[in-house]
Order: C-alpha cells, then structure tokens, then sequence
C-alpha cells in the first residue's frame, strides 16, 4: 500500500476542476493505497471527500488541511489573487512537511510563480528548485510521456544565462538521479548541441566541445551509454533514432518538441529525492478555470505514474 499527497497549488486553478474529474480514479486507487489531499481553509471542496485531522492508517481519499484556521477564504474560479498565491506555496510547504513525517510520494498540483511571488514569497523559482532547497540536495526535471523521456539541464533561467548555469551544472550528481529513477533502466542517453546545428564543429559556438562534451565523458565514465552533440532541430524528427533519455541545454529546447509529441500525457518527475514527486505537464490554466472544459488527463497519468512503480 502506497502514501500519495497531493498539493492542491492555486485553487482558483483548474486543479479542483481535474480533482473532480478524477474522483473516479481517486476514489478506485483508494481502496489499495492512502492519498490525502493537502487542503487550505477555503471554500472550494472536492464532493464527498472526507476529512482528516491526522492521517489514517487505512486506504482511502481523504482531505487533509495543513492549517487549523477557522477562517475560510473564498475564492473564485480563474481569479488569482496574492492570496490564492500564498495558500498554494502553504500548500505546497504543508505536503513536504507531511512528506517526511510519511514517507510518502507526491504529486504537485500547478501554482502559478507569478502569484506566488506577488504574495510576498522571494526567491520562488518553482516546484524542482523549492524541493531541492527543503531536502538539501540536487534536483532534475525529467519531462516523461509514452515515448519520449526528456531532462532540460537548466530549468528556469533567463535565456542570457544559460551557458553560465551549464558551467556550473553537475553531471556526475545527474549520473547518480538518473540510476536511482525507477523510470529509467539502464537508458541510452542523447545530448543535444546548444547552439544552431551542434555548433558544427565550433563555427557557431564551442558549448559542445568545451561544456557538453566534458559532461558526457562524466557520464560516460560513470557506465552510461551517452550520444552526442545531435542537432537540437532534427533530433526530434520522425524516422529519426530514439533514444530513452534526451538531454537539453535550456528549458525550452526540451520542452517544446516533449509537448508537441507528447501532449497532455507527459508529467514532470523530478529525479535526485528519496521518493517520487510527479506534476501534471500543464500550468495553472485560469483562463478556463470553472468553465467545466479541463482536462484530466495529466492529473490521471501522474495518479498511474505512482501506482505502477
């Protein structure tokens, strides 16, 4: 029997929307594993979902408030506010908190950075960065679908200064996520080139020869079958070769092409923790928020990403 907490990130998202959807699933899960839903003091509900004040020691979903205040905010669907930023970072801090007392997994519902940092929160980068400050170790944000596995080796950073963050980045900390990940079995790594065609041999950059390719022989060294520099544009191509692991320079390199093949199938895992954290591969979405058209499908994968393993 599985622990899963859910953060339940901005509520006046579509998470709610995804949380009914999935009642189904939810509720099935629930007769083998304990998932427990980490719920602020609003007004927004998940229907016939019992409430907790401490953990049961039996299967089922069940709500969970990590706060004990006896005033309710009230929130409306797709209208984000400071407010609704800081009780998704509450949340989220709330899970952690009840992750280590548990030994549990997690799924990360989407906040929005934006209205989190509008709350008063500094520093908040995201889901991977705020994980790797709580447990005090090195986080990777490894995009994974049906075909496609895809780890972006800088996640959010200005465009500007990526290569400088790539100076820096640890391969050999990496090497060591990616053998501890049940998701990955002893995979086939590809690279891909930083700049226009892999930089053809050093006439459009040298990131290849001078960043990546020492990173590869660390991974190398370190017993991984790894290819490379591929072109960022053609790697992704049908007919192409398929690798189980891709690795990007930048954020948008990897994630464009992983959500054009991938869809709503993908979910973010980030490797390097004790446990499995997974999230949805899709934002907070308010601009359809309460008009009954999300789709769970994220939320659905993730629940099976953690039950399968």
């Amino acid at each position: 029997m599985k622990t899963i907490l859910i953060s339940e990130g901005d509520p006046t998202s579509i998470n709610y929307e995804l949380l009914v959807s999935a009642f189904p699933l939810l509720l099935s899960l629930g007769k083998r594993h304990r998932i427990y839903l980490i719920r602020g003091p609003h007004n927004l509900t998940v229907p016939s979902l019992p409430t907790l004040t401490q953990p049961s020691d039996k299967p089922g979903f069940y709500s969970l408030p990590w706060s004990d205040s006896k005033k309710t905010r009230i929130f409306t669907l797709g209208k984000p506010s400071a407010t609704s930023g800081r009780m998704a970072y509450d949340s989220l801090q709330a899970a952690m908190d009840w992750q280590k007392e548990l030994g549990a997994d997690l799924i990360t519902l989407p906040l929005s950075k934006e209205w989190v940092a509008k709350a008063g929160v500094k520093g908040f980068r995201g889901h991977t960065e705020t994980l790797a400050e709580y447990y005090k170790r090195p986080t990777f944000m490894m995009m994974s679908g049906e075909k496609l596995n895809v780890i972006p080796l800088t996640t959010h950073v200005p465009l500007k200064d990526v290569v400088k963050h790539l100076k820096r980045f640890s391969w050999k900390e990496l090497g060591s996520a990616i053998s501890r990940s049940p998701f990955l079995k002893n995979p086939k790594l590809a690279y891909l080139g930083l700049n226009p065609h892999a930089g053809e041999g050093g006439k459009i950059g040298e990131e290849e020869s001078t960043i990546l390719a020492v990173g590869a022989k660390i991974l190398r060294k370190a017993k991984f079958s790894v290819e490379g520099p591929l072109s960022a544009d053609s790697a992704f191509l049908p007919g192409a070769k398929l690798y189980d692991l891709y690795l990007a320079g930048y954020h948008d390199q990897g994630l464009i092409p992983f959500k054009l093949l991938e869809g709503k199938k993908g979910v973010n895992i980030t490797l390097g923790l004790d446990f499995t954290r997974v999230s949805p591969d899709h934002g907070t979405a308010f601009d359809i928020a309460g008009k009954g058209i999300s789709d769970p499908t994220g939320l659905i994968s993730c629940l099976e990403r953690l039950t399968e393993t």
